[in-house]
């Protein structure tokens, strides 16, 4: 396999020697342009995992630096100063969470939500959810594109792939009001991942509560929740809608529950 130039924190390396990046090309004059700037950090990060830059100084730019990011990644065969794609979106998030940038962020995955450039940044993410030093920032991020209508269908898309049982603990109130409150596949999206806490007792009480909801996907996705709680309150409740369910389908669900 050949090396990489850049990326040498790819968790699928065979422990192969990385090459070190020569970083003089990149130190730029005063009136450094944003694109070279950009890639100045993309550089630093491959070599050092770190920005190489107060990135403080830098917040009237992180809109011009994540809209640069997102050039990148949407014309692959430009100029990229040999850095792999998956690595423009990985160190292209860690800028983002290292400067704190949480607008831009959001701004950056609602924008990447569309399969060609989500097929880059979702293994980007993969991979900052399990680095202690990300991990809570990027789900309180989440968390706020949760709380706003015009990006909770993103965060939701997202969390559909990278949610774990932690993820959702962290994101537990904005998706239990959306589970309870939203329609259609958002609610049916939340309510599955809020099925990750399956013993906590708020999320009981919704995915009970869920099970008379008007709509009969709400109810299902319900039902199919609550089958591996071994639980009282849930057989009882089970039991009692089982006697006014319409639904064949949800009725089965609603059977093996009360067992």
């Amino acid at each position: 396999m050949p090396r990489e130039t850049f990326g040498g924190d790819d968790e699928e390396g065979g422990g192969e020697e990385i090459k070190k990046l020569d970083l003089s090309r990149f130190d730029l004059p005063p009136d450094t342009n944003i694109r070279d700037l950009f890639w100045k950090i993309m550089a630093s990060y491959a070599a050092t995992r770190k920005p190489g830059i107060e990135l403080a100084t830098l917040e009237k730019d992180m809109f011009a630096l994540m809209r640069v990011a997102l050039s990148a990644l949407s014309r692959p065969h430009a100029e990229q100063h040999g850095l792999p794609p998956k690595f423009i979106a990985r160190y292209s998030v860690m800028m983002l969470l290292d400067g704190g940038w949480d607008d831009a962020l959001m701004h950056f995955l609602e924008k990447s939500v569309e399969p060609r450039l989500k097929a880059e940044v979702m293994p980007a993410l993969k991979f900052i959810v399990k680095q202690d030093r990300y991990k809570e920032q990027l789900f309180r991020a989440f968390a706020k594109m949760l709380r706003k209508n015009s990006t909770v269908e993103t965060a939701l898309s997202y969390l559909a792939d990278v949610g774990t049982a932690e993820a959702v603990t962290i994101v537990k109130k904005e998706l239990i009001i959306l589970a309870r409150g939203d329609v259609g596949e958002n609610q049916h999206n939340a309510i599955r991942l809020i099925s990750l806490l399956k013993d906590d007792e708020d999320v009981k009480k919704s995915l009970i509560m869920l099970l008379s909801h008007w709509d009969g996907g709400a109810r299902l996705a319900a039902a199919e929740a609550l089958k591996g709680i071994k639980d009282d309150k849930v057989k009882k409740a089970a039991a009692a809608r089982l006697k006014n369910e319409t639904e064949p389908e949800i009725k089965k669900a609603l059977e093996r529950i009360a067992k």
